[in-house]
């Protein structure tokens, strides 16, 4: 459900939490919208955020309790870095009300922020260190709506950039003709771009081969989430499942044939979200030469399980990987036999 609630917040602009009000206070070194704290007051958000935790937890009751909820939903823009760390412990401990609810608080605030720096940092350190956790779906969201908020203000401040009236003398490039003839292009001309562009010229065409349809585009979204440039691939990757969740069950399961390992992942995760029960097939995939692709498969197995998890480790080799394969194999026939 964190999914749809982060959606809309990107969709619909849902106002964040009202900045401070401390206008005098000096502003951070890295972050321009929140002001620099000092140690003691980094400490003592840290010291809130535990409090909510173990009140979220079930440790913490009574006025105490309802102390530690207020303090936590006091917290401005300038607890992200502290609400940051406050997601990754809680994340660590496995507990689940606490992790969501912080991501919530997190998604809200970050959604209307204007700051790239702030934004690109909460993408690096949603979920840093952790390599393994239940909670490792919510914090993806996080981080692609800081991806995608970020590149939002980029694309606001061009597009003010760029209606600006060219003055003799101005400072500014004119606006680009490729962002206005992108929308013209077909897609076989989308896919050239794609693959000779670089930049800014290269997102605008995947985002736009992401509104067209067809195998053409799911090939070439595939090429370009195999790019080793991680804005490029984070983008092809969104634009990439957008397309297959458009897809039905059979033709899905099509997918988990593809040439490309990106197609084959996105389609494991969008077996997953969709809730369409495609285990056997799923399960062909822990077996999977590209990691990606079996991590993915595997992650949908436990959510179409409800939970359940017969591996495999996320460093597992090949002989693991089979040894997993057989033991969901068992359990679904298991399943079939009640």
């Amino acid at each position: 459900m964190l999914s749809l609630i982060i959606s809309l917040i990107v969709v619909l602009g849902v106002a964040a939490d009202p900045p401070d009000q401390e206008t005098s206070r000096k502003p951070h070194e890295l972050f321009p919208s929140l002001h620099e704290l000092s140690e003691a007051e980094e400490n003592r958000l840290d010291e809130v955020i535990d409090r909510f935790i173990d009140y979220d937890s079930g440790k913490v009751k009574g006025p105490e309790g309802k102390k530690a909820l207020s303090e936590f939903n006091k917290l401005g823009p300038d607890a992200i870095p502290a609400l940051l760390r406050g997601l990754n412990k809680a994340a660590k401990i496995e507990h689940s009300c606490p992790a969501v609810q912080i991501t919530k608080k997190l998604a809200k605030m970050l959604s209307s922020s204007k700051d790239t720096e702030l934004l690109e940092f909460a993408r690096e350190n949603a979920g840093a260190g952790i390599e393994r956790s239940r909670h490792m779906g919510i914090i993806k969201d996080l981080r692609v709506l800081c991806m995608l908020r970020k590149r939002t203000v980029i694309q606001e401040g061009l597009a003010e950039m760029n209606a600006a009236p060219q003055l003799k003398g101005a400072v500014g490039p004119p606006a680009d003709p490729f962002n206005k003839t992108v929308k013209k292009m077909t897609v076989s001309e989308l896919i050239e771009a794609a693959g000779k562009e670089r930049g800014d010229k290269l997102k605008t065409a995947l985002l736009e081969l992401g509104g067209r349809q067809g195998d053409q585009v799911i090939g070439a979204l595939g090429d370009a989430a195999a790019s080793h440039d991680g804005d490029v691939q984070q983008l092809a990757r969104e634009q990439l499942t957008r397309q297959l969740a458009r897809l039905k069950k059979d033709a899905l399961k099509e997918k988990f044939k593809d040439d490309h390992a990106e197609v084959r992942a996105a389609a494991a995760r969008v077996a997953g979200n969709k809730k369409y029960h495609l285990e056997s097939e799923l399960t062909k995939l822990l077996e999977d030469d590209d990691k990606p692709v079996w991590q993915d498969a595997h992650e949908s197995l436990i959510k179409l399980a409800k939970g359940k998890d017969f591996g495999p480790r996320r460093d597992a080799d090949r002989a693991e990987r089979k040894e997993a394969a057989e033991k969901w194999r068992a359990w679904l026939d298991r399943q079939s036999s009640r």
